[in-house]
């Protein structure tokens, strides 16, 4: 029998503080998986196995970030098929009803009913142990699983502590590190310069730049610095563009060109 606890209380160490910081540096970007990896590893004297994932029941789940040995990923139509709804971690969901609810599992092979799927999953890659940690959220839970190989042996009590306090920080920021990631991503100045340029004929090239780069949120001063003129000409261009556009903002400046 997998053993499945709630977490009512948890602590945040010095070491769970510094990789916070680089989560949130992380968000949205193809480093937020591989930066909870390295946390997971800095943490714990290992992991051969690592997901990230959200579910809104048994049958439906989203994976955000996977890690492991080679040709991992060959299994996953396999345990998609035919062993998800065997998964001791479906069970966990219960034990975390409610929003901010968090709830441990950790299972061995030997808990495993489905003489395939621990051959498979379990015993075949040698994982000895793997530990949940799941996190409701508003509309979906929220899942860090991480497993053992037998030759690393099983997690120690501090090793659990570690990880529940790391997945109680890694994931509220699943649902925010996705929509960010499915968001288009901002233009750069070279590109609103050319949509400037193709858009309003009236601009001169000066204008464009000054005005693409406000429209970016650079400052008066980090214009002046980047086009290498002094702030009074970068006022100066930047008030008859927005003469000729009728803007009176950047804001308004940057939905000329990006809507």
């Amino acid at each position: 029998m997998s053993d499945i606890v709630q977490i009512k209380d948890w602590r945040t160490s010095a070491a769970t503080a510094a990789a916070y910081e680089k989560l949130l540096g992380a968000i949205g970007t193809e480093d937020f998986g591989t930066t909870v990896r390295d946390s997971i590893m800095s943490l714990t004297a290992g992991a051969r196995r690592i997901y990230l994932f959200e579910a809104t029941s048994r049958e439906d789940s989203s994976l955000q970030y996977f890690f492991g040995e080679p040709g991992l990923v060959e299994l996953f139509p396999a345990y998609r098929k035919w062993y998800l709804p065997l998964d001791p971690v479906c069970d966990a969901y219960r034990a975390a009803p409610a929003c901010t609810d968090v709830a441990m599992l950790r299972v061995r092979p030997s808990d495993i009913d489905s003489p395939g799927f621990r051959r498979r999953i379990f015993d075949n890659p040698g994982i000895i142990e793997r530990v949940s940690v799941i996190q409701r959220g508003v509309d979906a839970w929220r899942v860090m699983n991480v497993a053992r190989h037998a030759s690393d042996g099983k997690f120690s009590d501090d090793e659990i502590s570690s990880l529940i306090s790391l997945a109680c920080l890694v994931l509220p920021m699943l649902p925010l590190n996705r929509e960010r990631r499915l968001a288009p991503m901002p233009l750069s100045v070279p590109q609103i310069e050319e949509r400037f340029a193709k858009q309003y004929d009236c601009l001169t090239a000066r204008e464009r730049q000054v005005c693409a780069r406000a429209a970016v949120g650079m400052t008066v001063e980090a214009t002046a610095l980047d086009l290498g003129i002094a702030k009074t000409s970068v006022l100066t261009y930047r008030q008859r563009a927005y003469q000729r556009l009728g803007v009176t903002s950047p804001i308004e400046l940057c939905t000329l060109v990006t809507h």
